[in-house]
């Protein structure tokens, strides 16, 4: 993976880069010159098939890359600056720009940075500023060197904010293959390691506590196919196909959600004070189950415990429920470096961990079901497609039950689905940070599909008045595509 791609011709031509160019063209002209020349990028969109928020824990997932994608417009300015567009904080009549100083990207720690971003109206630019602060900060670029100069970057994208889709793991990957291109250090960075600096800005400069998954995606993924990615922390195995005539269709049900809000944050946290549980439960044992986990003490990942271990050995010694103040006086802290125990909270850690340790061996067992649809015919082949697609129905069971972090417009997208298993709509599930956002489908490819499809949308309109939309299609991560200058 440490070759880099040449860039096709037509990355010019590829949504939304065309959009963003004359954008950038017509309402830009005072800073981005046309002698000069721009730099473009793009990264997609994903949709979370199954895994989801278990990628922090280990998990197997199964992502989609999306044809929504963000673009960026780079270009080199003559003076120390960053300086940040937005067209779609433009279009929306909120403010679009934003400018900071190289040598404040140099020069200040990540909590301070942080902090500055929190500011009203700029947070946005964290997820942008973030990425050339963290290549600063890993010795690939030297802000502080007073011959360097600053840069012009304009974005624009078509990944819906808060829709459980990946648009800041987007904009975070079309932000950070443009600087590593522009900087020439591509060659020195492997796509995974590029993805592993995204996550970093969104963990360190947002303050989200993501894990790496989407912008994973972003990068690696292939069109028409879904990514598999163990996260232990990133091993990428080879992609999934689907069964000939089978597709994954996304349905936005435009209620937002906030991978850095205090639900998900907090179901991360619980799922990680569950794990210190189990882990010294275990020891108590002598470790004569689940040596997979203890492996490593600092670092083991609640996916490797077996479900039927868990079940047996180790969730009764997991309560319902414990105060924040409770645990940590107890049992210290947690391994997880990106959230913060609230003292004042009360954890749901069972369910949290019933959700972390069972989501892992759903993945694999839907990973499985689609080989076995692959490879049969007739009556077997649709009996491993339905058995996938009930995995998809029980993971999205899970969302709302365990991890809590459900929606009552995407159950009811789900109920939707479900009542037109007969048309070739197999399941469906909350995708991502779940609390709102996107249902992921897997289903035909065929009209009879389509239609069911449309269904869904109206019926869900005329009970909800929000107006859904539906995701069909698939493109490239953005390490195939690369950049272009224009």
């Amino acid at each position: 993976m440490s070759a880099t791609p040449a860039p096709p011709a037509a990355l010019r031509d590829i949504d939304p880069v065309p959009t963003l160019l004359a954008r950038t063209a017509a309402e830009l002209s005072a800073d981005f010159l046309a002698s000069r020349p721009i730099r473009v990028s793009r990264a997609p969109g994903r949709l979370d098939v199954m895994g989801g928020i278990a990628d922090y824990t280990g998990s197997l997932v199964c992502e989609w890359p999306l044809d929504r994608a963000a673009a960026v417009a780079l270009q080199e300015r003559d003076d120390r600056q960053f300086q940040l567009f937005s067209f779609n904080l433009y279009d929306e009549q909120r403010p679009f720009a934003f400018r900071i100083p190289l040598d404040a990207l140099a020069r200040q720690p990540a909590d301070v940075l942080r902090r500055e971003f929190d500011e009203p109206g700029r947070k946005w630019a964290a997820y942008l500023a973030g990425c050339l602060f963290v290549l600063h900060e890993q010795g690939y670029v030297d802000l502080g060197d007073p011959i360097r100069r600053g840069i012009n970057i304009a974005l624009y994208s078509t990944v819906p904010l808060g829709a459980g889709v990946g648009s800041s793991g987007a904009i975070e990957v079309a932000t950070m293959m443009n600087l590593v291109d522009h900087f020439g250090v591509r060659g020195e960075i492997d796509g995974l390691k590029l993805a592993a600096l995204c996550q970093a800005a969104e963990n360190r400069i947002v303050g989200a506590p993501c894990g790496i998954m989407d912008q994973a995606t972003s990068l690696l993924g292939e069109a028409g196919a879904l990514l598999r990615m163990k996260c232990q922390p990133h091993e990428m195995l080879p992609p999934v196909l689907l069964p000939e005539g089978v597709r994954v269709v996304g349905i936005n049900s435009n209620v937002k959600h906030d991978v850095g809000g205090p639900a998900y944050a907090r179901t991360r946290c619980a799922a990680f004070m569950g794990h210190k549980l189990i882990l010294e439960k275990m020891r108590q044992m002598g470790a004569t189950v689940g040596r997979e986990l203890i492996a490593d003490p600092t670092s083991g990942y609640l996916a490797n415990l077996d479900a039927d271990d868990y079940k047996t050995f180790f969730r009764a010694h997991v309560p319902e429920s414990l105060s924040g103040r409770e645990f940590i006086d107890r049992h210290g802290s947690t391994i997880d470096t990106v959230t913060t125990i609230e003292p004042d909270f009360s954890y749901p850690l069972r369910h949290a961990a019933d959700h972390h340790v069972l989501e892992a061996r759903r993945v694999k067992r839907f990973v499985e079901f689609l080989g076995q649809a692959r490879e049969q015919t007739g009556p077997r082949r649709k009996l491993a497609i339905d058995s996938a697609g009930h995995l998809m129905y029980a993971s999205h069971q899970s969302y709302t039950m365990d991890a809590m972090l459900g929606a009552d417009e995407c159950d009811l997208l789900v109920h939707l689905v479900r009542r037109r298993e007969s048309a070739g709509l197999y399941g469906a599930k909350i995708t991502g940070g779940g609390s709102g956002g996107t249902v992921a489908v897997l289903c035909d490819a065929t009209d009879r599909a389509d239609a069911a499809i449309a269904q869904v949308l109206a019926e869900y309109k005329r009970q909800t008045g929000h107006q859904a939309e539906a995701f069909t299609g698939s493109s490239p991560g953005a390490w195939h595509v690369g950049t272009a200058l224009v």
